[in-house]
């Protein structure tokens, strides 16, 4: 090596800098580096969250595919709500067995309906459920919308055979009917109809649990049930998937005790909205139920929308909003009264005592009621429907199918593709001011003769829509001539019962029963 460059390598300053180099401290050594570390510390995680993101993406395109190939939810095997004592079925077999009969123990709350055991070629077999609307009451099955919706079919097809039998149970409501569904599914169901919804109050329940749940919580446990993987699961492994919402299920007997059936009934309603949340979850859930069961046995089922009577039907029962103190109680009722007193000349000052009572409670039944029933008369009908809606909402003893309710049957009816035929909006409709009343309606919620005829025909048309039967265009006249001949086929006596049954129950309803409880408790907890 050339001299020079010797000099150079052996200079101090090259010298020194080479020390430094090979005396770097550890910390700041490539492989000591914080920053390379924290790469590869986040490597493993990275790896992770991917893996994660991977297999919750596989589950999503497995969710989707099964809903695209119309895998559908499965019913439970049991009610995670209630319970009943005994199992007893609605219809047994005759002493020839030749046909069905309903049972002799349910006689007080059906009416009697028979059928063959064995179903002949040209029969086509409709099951209608729901409560005393579909019994037909005040008068009874001979009058209601499934006898009128038999008629229309015969009208259509003559020379077919329609059962049309009716499974209308006094003051049942929607959790006592999937018991019903599920046993008529034994006997060749070829369509269900079912119209349920105002008697979901009636029987005193606890939903234990679900009141201390969080409304995030059923949110979430209502989405896990609709997941088709769970049902997928449950095909694969039946009983994987039982539900146990409710670890304090009610115990109910085998038929209803209604609340209102005994005295002082109606003093045991107050305001609670834990348990209205409860039996408002709980009514989707028997509906859907239904749904279910019809779709895995493979037979047609059609909603019907209830309807209400708002403008001839006072709240059952009123409470002031909870927390108002005895001074804004008195002011209420001052503004009430004074605003009765004004006359119709003055309609700006009765509105405005009026909204000033509203401003002090907007929860009291009787008040919003009163403010409908003004503005009815003032013929603001948009108006007054709004508030008789809303005094049906806050009614503390809700006689009437509520307006979340309303909700539920046509968010099921779109998810499960299922017809409803909406018998509120076919009422409002056919009234002048739009707002159901005793035009259609004899009481609360029982339609009159006309207004089941009125039912039976919007669910023919239904089924006519779906393809499921012809109208012929000789149809309406044929069904005419029906009518009136079954009509002049019924005594007297039949709508002299019907008016005495009509008053009977408006004393129910109001709280008027003067029977005795039993000694022991209506229902028990599980």
């Amino acid at each position: 090596m050339p001299p020079d460059r010797m000099n150079v390598l052996r200079s101090p300053a090259l010298l020194s800098c080479k020390t430094e180099i090979f005396a770097m401290p550890p910390a700041c050594h490539p492989k000591s580096d914080p920053l390379v570390n924290t790469r590869r510390t986040r490597h493993p995680l990275l790896f992770r969250g991917a893996a994660i993101l991977l297999g919750l993406s596989l589950l999503v395109v497995l969710e989707l595919a099964l809903r695209l190939c119309g895998v559908q939810p499965l019913p439970d095997s049991q009610d995670p709500y209630v319970s009943f004592r005994s199992d007893a079925t609605l219809f047994n077999k005759d002493p020839s067995g030749t046909s069905f009969q309903t049972a002799p123990e349910r006689i007080d709350f059906f009416r009697p309906q028979s059928f063959p055991v064995h179903k002949s070629a040209d029969t086509f077999r409709i099951f209608v459920l729901g409560g005393s609307t579909v019994q037909g009451r005040p008068y009874a099955v001979e009058t209601s919308f499934s006898t009128w919706l038999k008629i229309n079919l015969q009208a259509a097809q003559p020379e077919r055979n329609f059962e049309v039998i009716n499974c209308g149970g006094v003051s049942y409501a929607s959790y006592r009917l999937v018991p019903i569904l599920r046993e008529t599914l034994q006997y060749q169901p070829d369509l269900f109809i079912v119209y349920t919804g105002h008697n979901e109050f009636l029987e005193e329940r606890s939903y234990g649990d679900l009141k201390q749940s969080t409304p995030i919580y059923l949110t979430v446990q209502n989405s896990l049930r609709e997941l088709r993987i769970a049902s997928l699961m449950q095909r694969i492994l039946p009983g994987a998937r039982e539900d146990h919402m409710n670890s304090n299920k009610t115990v109910l007997p085998a038929d209803v005790n209604a609340r209102l059936d005994f005295q002082k009934g109606l003093e045991g309603y107050h305001r609670d909205p834990k348990t209205r949340r409860g039996i408002i979850d709980h009514f989707k859930y028997n509906v859907r139920q239904m749904i279910l069961l019809a779709k895995q046995a493979d037979i047609p089922l059609v909603l019907a929308n209830p309807v209400s009577n708002l403008k001839n039907c006072p709240p059952f029962k009123c409470e002031f909003e909870n927390g108002l103190s005895q001074e804004q109680q008195d002011q209420l009722v001052a503004c009430w009264n004074a605003a009765n007193d004004c006359e119709w000349s003055e309609a700006d000052r009765k509105m405005q005592l009026w909204e000033e009572a509203v401003h002090i409670d907007h929860q009291h039944a009787g008040l919003l009621y009163s403010v409908g029933k003004a503005c009815e008369h003032l013929q603001r009908f948009p108006e007054a429907k709004s508030w008789l809606t809303k005094a049906k909402e806050e009614d503390i003893c809700p006689l009437r199918i509520l307006e979340p309710m309303h909700d539920s049957l046509f968010d099921l009816s779109q998810e499960f593709n299922v017809p409803l035929v909406d018998i509120r909006s076919l009422v409002e409709q056919q009234t002048p001011d739009g707002i159901p009343g005793s035009e259609w309606l004899v009481d609360h919620v029982h339609p009159s003769i006309e207004g089941h005829q009125l039912i039976a025909d919007a669910l023919f048309e239904n089924l006519v829509s779906i393809q499921f039967f012809p109208q012929p265009a000789h149809w309406q006249s044929n069904r005419d001539q029906l009518r009136q001949a079954h009509l002049n086929s019924l005594p007297e006596e039949y709508f002299l019962r019907g008016a005495l049954r009509s008053r009977r129950l408006e004393g129910w309803s109001r709280g008027r029963s003067q029977k005795i409880p039993p000694d022991s408790n209506q229902s028990t907890v599980q």
